[in-house]
């Protein structure tokens, strides 16, 4: 098989991504040759090198911080001797889960054995290494898992600098061929090549790293397989255009960004070329994104399949050091708050770091840099646009609103466009249901139910997924339409009133003639939402809906909510004559729906009689007191 790749790619010459992207050498082509004269000729080349080693080893002696992180990752690799090696368990029809586990344990043994050189930690990775290479194989079928667990044992195989048993090495080489690179090359397999979300970055990601370190051995391999990932890559990283709003959401952010960082990173490690990845429209400032998304609660804006647990995880603060590094700002990297986040966890071997080695390297490249502060408000748009008020933790009233746009059809997407979450003086009032567990979910109604966005699918029977369980609009009592799409109609976030509006007219084809929802901050603590609705002759009523876990009593013309001993008015400016009602979805509609404590769905119901009466119109006030 080898020879035959050989012959079908020694004269391989495949341009790189983007017109735009610099030239590689004077070919502006990757080949064979290429790959010959350009690939790091020494180990470890992937991410770390030996330069970055000695750098490591210098801070691991001289720096505090990278001192506790190497503390953490080397207690970590203690731990890990003591633990049974990983089954080939699947998690319905994922890997998933080993396979990640696979690239803690063997990332982390194998960086803190670049670091120490301590035998027992290189004799575990060997060990992990020929548990996961004599797996059947590595779950090709779901790619995600192939994707992680060839990043993982390429790292386990660079990082531990030639030491391994030549055998290790041999069958490590053969595994990521045989397990991670042919399947890839397989047309059954590889349908997210060219996909234009995380699953493009993840898989690129692990197969880019396998390639760099088959690349000395099969040269004309590796050049096909960075080729066609330059190709490709494009085609998620136009997700984070223009301002870096990623559209799957907070957590898929935080996975698609990490694998296009280990690729970044392993391509300038092994051929001290970026090929401009970092350049990519909103890529950079994905990061002021990302943290815009933190409520005063601490919580996320967590919209789509997204976990609402805010950016004080070490993961987060992990992957912002790097964007600290490429920007030049330390709002990006709090020290204090790295500390904290590695303080906090855990070293028992279980969920290390899967960043390990590379988060070392980010360490020691770090010098610190001017803190430029970030905006207050923040517009982010796209193919699923958000806005947010307010600085969150840093508000001197704790205001923070996240608002969106987009379409119920996108990849993890949920029928909430023009909904909103709102939080007051550190409490969430409108809250987002997020990310519900997956494998649970395709056991109850089927993969395909879980993961077909048309119109009729199982999908949008979960009440986190459609919009009877978002703070949005529904008419009729009818579902959105998953294909309509909501932009961002304009923007005025300068000082501290800021505006927004979404035109959702797609979103109720057929129910509307035309709806906008337009968010506005009158004051320090108030929030207004107008509507302004065009009725058709299909139109019955129009609810407005806000989902909250606040005690919640109705009041004249709307709802008081009531928790940790502070109130916010919800109340009905224009039109007079709603129905009011609170409705608990404590239990939820469905036994395989989300189980959220306290959940209830505020609804003001509008006959269309009533609004055509009074001109088409729904405004809504938000204030604490």
């Amino acid at each position: 098989m080898k020879s035959i790749l050989l012959f079908l790619f020694s004269t391989l010459c495949i341009p790189l991504f983007g017109n735009a992207q610099k030239p590689v050498g004077e070919t502006k082509e990757i080949t064979a040759e290429w790959v010959k004269q350009n690939l790091r000729k020494n180990s470890p080349k992937l991410i770390l090198t030996d330069e970055r080693l000695q750098q490591i080893r210098k801070a691991v002696e001289e720096d505090e911080t990278v001192k506790a992180y190497y503390g953490y990752l080397y207690k970590n690799a203690v731990s890990l001797l003591g633990l049974p090696v990983l089954e080939r368990k699947l998690e319905g029809r994922r890997l998933l889960g080993v396979s990640r586990q696979a690239v803690a344990r063997i990332g982390t043994l194998a960086a803190v054995y670049s670091v120490s050189k301590e035998k027992r930690f290189l004799d575990r990775v060997d060990k992990e290494l020929l548990n996961v290479c004599s797996f059947s194989d590595w779950n090709p079928s779901h790619f995600l898992d192939v994707g992680e667990m060839a990043y993982g044992v390429s790292i386990g195989l660079d990082w531990t600098l030639g030491d391994l048993p030549e055998s290790t090495i041999r069958l490590v080489k053969d595994a990521l061929i045989g397990k991670a690179i042919q399947p890839s090359l397989n047309d059954k397999l590889n349908g997210w090549v060219k996909v234009d979300n995380n699953w493009n970055q993840v898989c690129h990601g692990g197969i880019t790293s396998a390639a760099i370190i088959i690349a000395g051995e099969d040269p004309a391999l590796a050049a096909q397989l960075v080729s066609r990932m330059l190709q490709n890559i494009p085609k998620a990283l136009k997700a984070y255009a223009p301002d870096g709003a990623y559209p799957e959401g907070a957590s898929y952010w935080s996975y698609g960004t990490s694998y296009t960082l280990i690729t970044i990173a392993a391509l300038e490690s092994a051929f001290g070329n970026d090929f401009d990845i970092p350049k990519s429209p909103g890529f950079i400032n994905s990061a002021l994104f990302v943290k815009k998304l933190v409520g005063s609660s601490g919580l996320y804006f967590n919209y789509f399949d997204s976990g609402s647990g805010g950016d004080d995880g070490l993961e987060n603060q992990e992957l912002l050091l790097w964007f600290a590094n490429k920007a030049g700002n330390d709002a990006y990297f709090d020290q204090d708050k790295f500390l904290a986040a590695v303080s906090r966890s855990a070293t028992n071997g279980y969920n290390s770091s899967k960043f390990n080695g590379a988060v070392l390297s980010w360490l020691a490249q770090h010098r610190e840099s001017a803190v430029k502060p970030l905006s207050a408000n923040y517009k982010g748009d796209g193919i699923n646009p958000i806005v947010v008020f307010g600085g969150g933790r840093t508000d001197p009233n704790g205001y923070f609103l996240g608002a969106k746009g987009g379409a119920g059809a996108l990849n993890h997407g949920n029928m909430d466009a023009g909904s909103f979450v709102f939080d007051l003086q550190g409490i969430r009032w409108s809250v987002d249901l997020g990310m519900q567990n997956y494998f649970q979910l395709e056991q109850a109604i089927g993969v395909s139910g879980l993961w077909n966005s048309g119109q009729q699918s199982k999908r949008w029977t979960l009440l986190s997924k459609n919009n009877f369980g978002h703070s949005t609009l529904t008419v009729n009592d009818e579902l959105h339409v998953a294909k309509g799409f909501a932009p961002l109609s304009y923007y005025k976030g300068k000082g501290n009133r800021p505006q927004a509006g979404f035109d959702l007219s797609a979103v109720f084809k057929g129910q509307l003639n035309s709806a906008k929802r337009d968010f506005k901050r009158t004051g320090d603590q108030s929030l207004e939402i107008t509507d302004v609705l065009e009725l058709s002759d299909q139109t019955k009523n129009v609810t407005w809906a806000m989902m909250t876990q606040a005690d919640a009593e109705i009041i004249a013309d709307g709802v008081l909510l009531k928790q940790k001993g502070k109130t916010l008015k919800v109340v009905i400016k224009e039109p007079q004559g709603a129905e009011i009602k609170v409705v608990s979805k404590n239990p939820p509609p469905l036994d395989y729906d989300m189980k959220v404590s306290d959940l209830k769905r505020l609804e003001f119901k509008f006959p269309a009689e009533l609004l055509k009466s009074k001109g088409q119109k729904i405004v809504v006030e938000l204030k604490g007191e």
